[in-house]
């Protein structure tokens, strides 16, 4: 795929307004000639996130994000870097033809298949004999004609292979049929349909593409010997773990509210969709997965999780708060009465209640916490008791006057230990948090972060020219080479496997930021944003790069030997390393490598 010029994504650029863009997103105000709002890329609330419009760049600076107008569309809408490109010189009237810059997706046959199977399956709820009892049963769960065309919802008929022959007759290869988990394959090697006298639940990534489905039982509900859901098995183009149910819906509704509601599976997302929460999608009963969360953190930087109130719902409830806080988003928990479902509590009480549940009723990270927390105590034994006195103590440790009060009143009412005991209890608990930090860990702190700034700024030079490139490879030889941060040594490998390639296509050496891009994930991107923030150069910088780099690799080679040295199994063996660790001392004062 050819490269967008410099010069069309300058045009671009200039012509865009980047607080327009950001404003879109972030509520700005302005401070001299700059504008400042909450950083959209992480959970704050003192403004740190900077735009300069002279400059036309972005900049938090709390978690570092920054960027342009194409960056920050990238990251916030989603969108490929030569969309987000497509997007601004539309607005800004720039008139360039992108068609042989758009990348076509290598799964497209493999969506289109699914694709007609789903309009099989709709097909066959809504137009024949066999769907009419099948809409009897979606009726009677309040699932409406309209509820029915918003998640597509179809039917598998109860054939043995009537899926496989319509699709084979109009020319769909049956190995593509098979891969994608449609048809399976009998022992007299037959092939038949996965789904049978089901109702059929689209699953569909992101971007609109049905990569797999979802069969439930409408029929026979009492037998016991047939699962009540079948699942697309995991294929190319689908794995649990990487999608969320109904998100192609939701993006919208997440935009206008700012918040993703997630529950466990399809009926509960269908149940939210009755209540008008309509930014609501389901992990669809797997567990939340680190893929699961980035891509919630594309959209949105709150979320409320509404699980089962059953204890494996409330474990499943706090592993998912715990993955969504490592990436700053801010996670509140409902916990429906009489643990009872979504679609089950909206029948019982109303669809009234299920909203005032979501938008009033739903706890805070340590009101959840907090309950998590006692429902694993067992209060007859004192040793759990103190145990769960300790975590709450932790859990509450960092909060302000308020917070730390009224849990220390729940915790007398739950423990009988009298709210004064507690109070002393805890000051002494938050004593050996303030003292100051040994002089050793803030001197660690320093070395690593001005290695990772070394690390990370290398990649400029790296993309600049593959000279610097060469010489850098040329210094750190494995294994002399530490790498601290893996999405830096990624970078640096996808470079070098660019300059090769282009080199064994073209017989020279050059880099196309827009190919290193597509090949990157929005972190190495972001990563990639930082490093090209300040476009000077010098061999006097670069060089004092490769010094740090080296310096830290003697420091960390001195930790080594230090650990060595304890654990050396002889007081001859503990001499021979405390000498070459004097040796190494000498040399790292003198500047020897």
């Amino acid at each position: 795929m050819p490269r967008i010029s410099e010069e069309v994504i300058k045009q671009i650029i200039d012509k865009t307004d980047i607080v327009d863009v950001v404003s879109e997103k972030v509520t700005l105000k302005r401070q001299g000639k700059s504008y400042f709002g909450l950083c959209p890329f992480h959970n704050e609330k003192t403004p740190s996130f900077s735009v300069e419009p002279e400059k036309k760049i972005y900049k938090c600076f709390s978690c570092g994000e920054a960027g342009n107008a194409i960056t920050f569309k990238q990251k916030l809408d989603n969108l490929t870097y030569v969309d987000a490109v497509k997007e601004l010189a539309y607005k800004a009237n720039v008139n360039f033809d992108f068609t042989e810059y758009t990348k076509e997706d290598p799964n497209q046959r493999l969506y289109d298949i699914n694709q007609q199977a789903l309009n099989f399956y709709k097909f066959y709820l809504k137009s024949t004999k066999t769907g009419e009892l099948a809409l009897e049963y979606l009726k009677a769960r309040g699932i409406t004609e309209d509820i029915i065309n918003d998640f597509n919802i179809g039917l598998a008929p109860d054939e043995f292979d009537i899926l496989y022959k319509t699709l084979t007759e109009k020319g769909t290869l049956v190995t593509d049929l098979h891969d994608l988990g449609l048809v399976k394959k009998s022992k007299n090697d037959n092939f038949y349909d996965l789904f049978r006298e089901r109702i059929i639940f689209p699953i569909k990534n992101h971007k609109n593409n049905v990569v797999g489905f979802s069969g439930r039982t409408y029929h026979n509900l009492e037998d016991k010997d047939q699962p009540k859901y079948i699942n697309s098995p995991q294929t190319k183009i689908f794995t649990k773990s990487n999608v969320l149910y109904n998100m192609d819906n939701a993006i919208a509704h997440i935009k206008k509210t700012n918040r993703v509601v997630l529950y466990e599976g399809f009926m509960d997302v269908i149940a939210s969709h009755k209540a008008f929460i309509k930014e609501a999608v389901a992990s669809m009963g797997t567990a939340l997965t680190k893929e699961h969360v980035e891509i919630i953190k594309r959209y949105t930087n709150n979320v409320i999780i509404c699980y089962d109130g059953d204890k494996a719902g409330i474990e499943a409830a706090y592993r998912a708060m715990i993955l969504l806080e490592a990436r700053q988003i801010d996670v509140r928990v409902v916990i429906l009465r009489d643990n009872l479902d979504p679609d089950d509590f909206i029948q019982k009480y109303s669809i009234e209640a299920l909203q005032y549940e979501i938008n009033e009723n739903n706890l805070d990270k340590i009101d959840f916490k907090y309950l998590y927390l006692k429902k694993t105590v067992d209060f007859q034994k004192t040793m759990e008791i103190e145990r769960f006195k300790k975590e709450v103590f932790d859990l509450i440790k960092k909060d302000d006057n308020s917070v730390i009060e009224k849990h220390l009143r729940m915790l007398s009412t739950d423990t009988s230990i009298s709210i004064e005991a507690l109070r002393q209890d805890f000051t002494q608990y938050t004593k050996r948090f303030t003292a100051r930090p040994k002089r050793e860990t803030i001197k660690k702190f320093e070395i690593e972060d001005k290695y990772v700034k070394a690390d990370r700024n290398l990649l400029k030079y790296f993309i600049e020219d593959y000279k610097y490139l060469k010489r850098f490879n040329h210094e750190f030889k494995p294994p002399l080479m530490i790498n601290i941060n893996s999405d830096n040594f990624i970078i640096r490998s996808e470079i070098e496997l660019i300059y090769q390639m282009n080199r064994r296509d073209h017989g020279e050496f050059f880099i196309e930021l827009e190919a290193l891009r597509e090949r990157l994930n929005p972190k190495q991107n972001s990563i990639i944003d930082k490093a090209l923030m300040f476009d000077t150069f010098s061999l006097e910088e670069f060089e004092d790069y490769i010094n740090v780099i080296h310096k830290y690799n003697q420091l960390s080679g001195l930790r080594k030997q230090k650990l060595n040295m304890k654990n050396a199994e002889n007081e001859t063996e503990k001499l021979k390393i405390a000498q070459e660790y004097q040796k190494r001392i000498m040399e790292v004062k003198h500047g020897q490598r």
